[in-house]
């Protein structure tokens, strides 16, 4: 959907008084812009956003739980691309040293070396982005990072709608 359509039906479906301001319909639809540039990233590496996402987050040994919170996802989903990245020797399941019961994934040296080129790309910015004057780019990522900080202290009072990390603790 675009940010024109996200827009357009927030005002269609929320009373004035209600209504988002633009600047967050602008958020949302830099988010979603962002997905078709970190697929065709994770597509030249041959991973799935899902596969570059989880290789990219396994900078230290972790539980499939951990991964799974790290995913925003149920750790019976994280199987599939657990088991696609160990196909392709990418990481690997070894037991905790504390409990043995305890798989941790680790990336192998192949998966560190496709994840240190994956990082390597990532770093480098969309054409647009890169094409803008460097003092708007600055004063992009200062107010970037003061809507990270002050989102970072929001707790969503909404009930049912907090974080996923909460709602699968609450299911056991």
């Amino acid at each position: 959907m675009s940010l024109r359509k996200i827009a357009d039906h927030a005002s269609e479906t929320t009373p004035p008084q209600a209504q988002a301001d633009e600047s967050w319909a602008t958020i949302i639809g830099l988010c979603f812009s962002v997905r078709d540039w970190w697929s065709a990233v994770c597509a030249e590496l041959d991973l799935t956003p899902s596969q570059g996402m989880a290789l990219r987050s396994l900078d230290r040994p972790l539980p499939m739980s951990t991964l799974a919170d790290a995913l925003a996802c149920d750790a019976s989903n994280v199987t599939g691309i657990v088991d696609k990245l160990e196909s392709r020797g990418l990481i690997a399941r070894r037991g905790a040293d504390n409990d043995r019961r305890v798989k941790l994934l680790c990336v192998t040296e192949r998966g560190r070396s496709l994840r240190d080129r994956l990082i390597k790309r990532l770093v480098v910015p969309p054409a647009a982005l890169a094409a803008l004057p460097l003092e708007f780019k600055n004063r992009l990522t200062a107010a970037l990072r003061k809507v990270i900080g002050e989102l970072s202290h929001i707790v969503d009072p909404t009930p049912g709608e907090g974080p996923r990390r909460a709602a699968r603790a609450d299911r056991g």
